[in-house]
């Protein structure tokens, strides 16, 4: 990113006092980090074997939850074990959903930001 090694140069330029220039060593640590992750996890929701998962998942939580409503003859441990598939499909799917996009836009915005202002 072209961004961030305009602001690496300004961040870690000689005249920066050595306080200041280990808290920006810091900043751009995590910068750095949280773009390799996100952009690292974008690439794993984005592959076709992750959206295939997430469609089956979908799919297989629908069915419990019919299968919940329309099926009174069910045992409680029956029940109890749909549920815990339920719960399983909604963790899985809560990976599968989070806001990378999100959150690499919002730390590209704070480079840009930190650039503006320095």
């Amino acid at each position: 990113m072209k961004e961030l090694e305009i602001i690496k140069a300004q961040f870690l330029a000689d005249d920066i006092d050595s306080e200041d220039r280990e808290e920006n060593e810091n900043i751009l640590r995590e910068w750095e980090q949280g773009l390799i992750h996100n952009e690292a996890y974008v690439s794993w929701q984005e592959h076709d074997i992750t959206r295939e998962i997430a469609k089956k998942l979908k799919s297989e939580y629908k069915d419990f939850a019919m299968t919940l409503a329309n099926n009174r003859s069910l045992t409680d441990t029956q029940r109890a074990s749909l549920w815990a598939k339920q719960d399983a499909c909604t963790f899985i799917l809560s990976l599968t959903e989070k806001d990378a996009k999100g959150q690499l836009e919002q730390i590209q915005n704070e480079i840009k930001r930190a650039i503006a202002v320095t």
